[in-house]
């Protein structure tokens, strides 16, 4: 054993604190969560449906009617969580995709650990609950379903059946094809080499096809000017909303809530959105200024950096081995990450974007340094102090939670 490697003894006693740690900062979180972060803008995603017809993002509202009327805002507090729940479900696929196969190691136990801190991690899908989600724990379903099989046949299979998945949720979230297509395309690149080139295109375009073909009928098709309608249809309610109330720091840390009416916030903020062309779209992004948006894109571009480093100290895979096969089939990578572009163009998140990108290679990642030999070899000491001081640092400051610089509080 190399002198700079850690000893078994040592390393599990790191691993236990770690997972402690790890549990109590989950529970803080959510403690936080329910407790002090205000949910109306996550409820937002759920108050649009098809009862003035076929329209973006329906299908979200369309579940809210399967609860009673007067149940409504119960309704919309546990779909906020059936988002961060079926996120944290594919999270908690990848740590097992790491953990249970194989001998496990000292490195498998570090790659775990990290999974939730990174900044496409818990905090990630705590505090970023939109319908996409549903779209990102898909991808990782997709992802590991990968890892476990065999023969093209299933592949195939797997693709079509995830393009299905990826469709029925285009309709609740119009993005979610262009935010994961880049890591469905990866996954097949990386996790299914045999596949020759083409399978992989055609497994390619039956994973990602659908979701695209529909995100075109509801551009298409989606009824606009429709906000005034969709307003009649949103219940009064109250609603915390600190920073309409200027509340402090302190103040919201304590419990003051500031409410507004959800029915009221909901046609003044959200609703008109909906009535935007690509143009307005467009404008409004950037409308927040080059100095926010170039701020943004340099804090995503660190993000995933960063998130891409952690996880190569902690499995001892390079990026480099991990790209090199990923670009055996750069052309489809690159149109992939093409679908990117109208997602910058028209919404204003830019980190969140980036962070979304790191999401898509990085659970690719973790997946095929999961496999490789380096994961049976001990971490070195220096690795477990980066992935440890990095990991107490994303955890004090979750910077994947963040979805932009400068743009404007829906008031």
């Amino acid at each position: 054993m190399s002198s700079t490697a850690v000893s078994a003894g040592p390393g599990r006693r790191r691993h236990v604190t770690f997972v402690l740690l790890l549990v109590v900062w989950m529970a803080l979180l959510v403690a936080i969560a329910t407790t002090v972060v205000p949910n109306g803008y996550f409820y937002s995603y759920f108050s649009v449906d098809y009862s003035h017809g076929f329209i973006r993002r329906g299908l979200a509202g369309e579940v809210v009617t399967w609860f009673p009327r007067d149940h409504y805002f119960a309704a919309l507090a546990i779909l906020r969580w059936v988002l961060t729940g079926a996120f944290s479900l594919g999270l908690a696929l990848l740590v097992w995709a790491v953990l249970g196969r194989g001998v496990r190691s000292q490195r498998k136990l570090l790659l775990a650990l990290l999974i939730p801190v990174l900044p496409f991690g818990f905090a990630f899908g705590l505090f970023s609950a939109r319908t996409d989600l549903l779209g990102a724990a898909a991808l990782a379903a997709f992802a590991v379903s990968l890892t476990a099989v065999t023969g093209r046949r299933y592949t195939v299979i797997l693709s079509a059946a995830h393009g299905v998945v990826l469709a029925v949720l285009t309709l609740a979230h119009e993005a979610t094809p262009f935010l994961f297509a880049l890591g469905a395309v990866a996954a097949l690149a990386v996790l299914a080499p045999g596949l020759g080139n083409g399978v992989f295109r055609l497994c390619s375009v039956l994973s990602v096809g659908p979701g695209l073909a529909t995100a075109l009928a509801v551009t298409v098709f989606g009824a606009r000017g429709m906000s005034q309608a969709l307003c009649q249809s949103v219940p009064h309610g109250p609603m915390n909303h600190p920073i309409a109330g200027h509340l402090t720091p302190a103040q919201i840390l304590q419990g003051v809530r500031y409410e507004v009416d959800y029915h009221d916030w909901m046609c003044r903020a959200i609703l008109p959105l909906f009535d935007q062309s690509f143009g307005d779209a467009l404008h409004f992004v950037f409308g927040i200024g080059p100095v926010a948006l170039a701020g943004s894109t340099i804090f995503g571009i660190a993000v995933f950096a960063a998130a891409m480093y952690l996880i190569a100290q902690a499995s001892g895979v390079p990026v480099r081995r991990f790209l090199d096969v990923l670009l055996t089939q750069k052309v489809a990578v690159a149109l992939a990450l093409g679908l990117f572009l109208p997602v910058f163009l028209t919404g204003v998140d830019w980190i969140r974007w980036w962070t979304t990108i790191a999401y898509n290679l990085g659970i690719v990642y973790v997946l095929y340094a999961a496999r490789q030999p380096e994961m049976g070899e001990p971490p070195t000491r220096r690795s477990v102090r980066i992935v440890a001081v990095a990991g107490i640092a994303l955890a004090l400051l979750p910077v994947g939670v963040i979805p932009v610089f400068g743009a404007p509080t829906p008031m």
